[in-house]
């Protein structure tokens, strides 16, 4: 009999949480639907955010989230690589996501280890939620950076903070090319090196004041690296 097998056990009761993590409580799941939510990717972008993965388990859980309504494949003739993406049922587990980063954030930092991968979306993405946490500045903003040859564009609508995979359409208020270590050396240490920062006098004043929010919320000076 063909079809994806399922490697979550079934609760067989009800409960609504229970529903929920049959259709991504498998390990790696919630990792996969993290990383569609900045935009499509293909399977070597995912490969190259989920550190430890194999080729393997990362087809298998893309198969099983297609089967279950929650990541479309885009599969156009003609192209040789497949773009994922989420449903609207995918993209209504953002809320999900962002409060598990949350709940990181307070309860579960640590440093990097040595050797450990740390992608810039994650970094980015962990720094923009904290902002929304601890920062008293809620203007809008439009941020992009360039890390490891990578844009991104982080973007305040002055209530929430959003992050996408791309680079802006249109100019932004500060730009950043750096390293994924350089942006971490600056946001949890001050150090300038390797940053490359543009943008007018007070744009850049408050990236600056703001980006460092990470810092303040986990508190690191409490927690240094192992």
């Amino acid at each position: 009999m063909g079809g994806v097998t399922r490697n979550v056990r079934t609760y067989d009761h009800f409960c609504l949480v229970a529903r929920a993590l049959e259709g991504v409580g498998d390990r790696w799941s919630l990792l996969v639907i993290r990383d569609l939510l900045s935009g499509p990717k293909r399977f070597t972008d995912l490969m190259d955010r989920l550190g430890g993965i194999t080729p393997k388990t990362l087809s298998h859980r893309l198969s099983e989230l297609e089967a279950a309504g929650i990541v479309t494949a885009d599969r156009e003739p003609g192209r040789r690589e497949v773009r994922y993406g989420l449903t609207p049922a995918g993209a209504d587990l953002r809320p999900v996501v962002d409060g598990l980063r949350e709940w990181g954030l307070r309860h579960a930092w640590r440093w990097p280890r040595a050797g450990e991968p740390l992608h810039g979306e994650h970094l980015l993405r962990s720094a923009i939620q904290a902002i929304d946490l601890a920062a008293d500045d809620h203007r809008p903003a439009r941020w992009h950076f360039r890390l490891d040859g990578a844009d991104y564009l982080a973007e305040s609508d002055g209530q929430h903070w959003s992050l996408t995979a791309k680079a802006p359409s249109g100019p932004a208020d500060v730009a950043v090319t750096a390293t994924t270590q350089a942006l971490t050396a600056f946001i949890f240490a001050g150090s300038d090196a390797g940053l490359d920062l543009t943008g007018d006098t007070e744009p850049v004043q408050r990236f600056r004041r703001l980006i460092v929010a990470l810092a303040t919320v986990v508190a690191p000076a409490q927690t240094g690296p192992d």
